[in-house]
């Protein structure tokens, strides 16, 4: 049996912690400044999605987000500014090396962290016969989590983004709470959807040593 403990906290988030409001007047990387800048990199903790957030029409500007993730992988994403509202990325960040545009950001823009995360992947052996895996949250504190799998190849596409669904015993969580899979999946993950608090998972793979 193999036995996999992970714990997830997520700071309170900071909207424009990464960068604050700037514009730039050409394809240009943007200036990391926000509260959680040190020595020129963003530090985001546990690994967390960022908003970009502006009161203008940014969507023909494309920007590039380049950093790292909780296993110290790059994380490389590309995604279309805001249009007078917020977008958010599709991976997880746990630092941020650099944000660069491809087009003149005519408008403020800021980037920073919102109060949803995911932790790293959790890959599980879909070939264990019987597949049998306990699943179990302990919760301490305002938290609100979901548990999420995934049958996509999380080997061979990594840092993906992969299609990922909530487990249906597992969703909305605030309190402590366990359920288990028996049909094969790839792997899972703990979802912070909202709170401060500290969630634990732990999982367990009959078969695995």
């Amino acid at each position: 049996m193999r036995l996999i403990k992970l714990t997830r906290q997520l700071p309170v988030a900071v909207a424009d912690g990464v960068c604050l409001a700037q514009q730039t007047t050409g394809p240009a990387d943007l200036l990391l400044n926000g509260s959680l800048v040190v020595a020129g990199i963003a530090q985001i903790g546990s690994q967390r999605f960022l908003d970009l957030t502006s009161a203008g029409n940014l969507s023909l500007v494309n920007f590039t987000i380049v950093g790292t993730d909780d296993s110290g992988g790059q994380a490389l994403e590309t995604i279309a500014g805001p249009n007078a509202g917020t977008v958010t990325t599709v991976l997880n960040f746990a630092t941020v090396d650099s944000i660069s545009v491809d087009g003149t950001v005519g408008a403020d823009v800021t980037v920073g962290t919102n109060a949803i995360g995911a932790s790293s992947t959790i890959p599980l052996d879909q070939y264990q016969t019987p597949f049998n895996v306990s699943l179990g949250i302990g919760i301490t504190g305002t938290v609100d989590v979901s548990l999420q799998f995934t049958f996509e190849d999380v080997f061979g596409d990594h840092p993906g983004p992969f299609t990922w669904t909530d487990h249906p015993n597992l969703t909305n969580i605030t309190a402590d709470a366990d359920a288990t899979f028996i049909s094969p999946v790839t792997a899972c993950r703990l979802l912070t959807n909202s709170g401060i608090g500290t969630a634990v998972l732990r999982v367990a793979q009959a078969g695995l040593l």
